[in-house]
């Protein structure tokens, strides 16, 4: 310190700043630390034709989710793409917002739902805007929050699908990098059908459904 000996009060302001630098800079390591992205491989009779990712980002009592899902399929002589990009914030285990944008083969769609001081929610959908009670929730099948309501919203174009959800039972599931997961086997129907198995610590693993006639899959790497 300029070659000179630094005081008592000099050391002690010293070590307050470190003190409080490290205060600062403890909850972005810790939140940095415990986030994580889950990919998915997704098949289409077995054969591989997209991928997903789930970005989970908590914050405190905020946890941060982002979705990218993107596929390319080629029937025949036709190609067809699906791009997917949702954004969603929970509060204490609630859901405050969701933001979506979707390319369906050239259609595209933007969805946007927030909660209200009333607890219910705005849905907004390619302009159109609808009041919904405090009981929606999207078909954002990550979360075993899906299985506990009778209501479920497209993330594509926000419509409501009338739902039930059944235990099938515990089963083991290989994911796509060859590890082996005890599971919970769950199944959603009605007017939109998922099966979902979800491992102990509520990590989706597996989600299988038919669309156009074809076995969907999407397998944790």
């Amino acid at each position: 310190m300029n070659g000179r000996r630094m005081t008592a009060r000099g050391q002690r302001a010293l070590m307050g700043g470190l003190l409080l630098g490290l205060a600062l800079a403890a909850p972005a390591a810790a939140s940095a630390a415990d986030a994580r992205t889950d990919r998915y491989t997704i098949l289409k009779d077995g054969d591989p034709i997209g991928t997903e990712d789930i970005r989970f980002e908590p914050q405190g009592d905020t946890l941060k989710v982002s979705v990218t899902t993107t596929t390319r399929v080629k029937v025949l002589f036709v190609n067809f793409r699906y791009d997917h990009k949702r954004d969603e914030v929970w509060r204490g285990g609630t859901l405050e917002s969701v933001t979506a944008t979707t390319d369906d083969d050239g259609t595209p769609h933007t969805l946007a739902l927030a909660r209200g001081k009333d607890g219910g929610y705005t849905l907004t959908v390619d302009g159109k805007t609808s009041a919904l009670p405090a009981t929606t929730l999207p078909l954002t099948l990550w979360t075993r929050e899906v299985l506990k309501r009778p209501v479920l919203l497209s993330v594509i174009d926000g419509h409501p699908y009338q739902v039930r959800s059944d235990s099938v039972g515990s089963e083991t599931v290989t994911t796509a990098g060859g590890q082996a997961i005890p599971t919970q086997h769950h199944r959603i129907g009605g007017e939109v059908e998922r099966d979902l198995w979800f491992a102990a610590d509520g990590r989706l693993v597996k989600t299988q459904f038919k669309r156009s006639g074809y076995d969907i899959v999407y397998l944790l790497k």
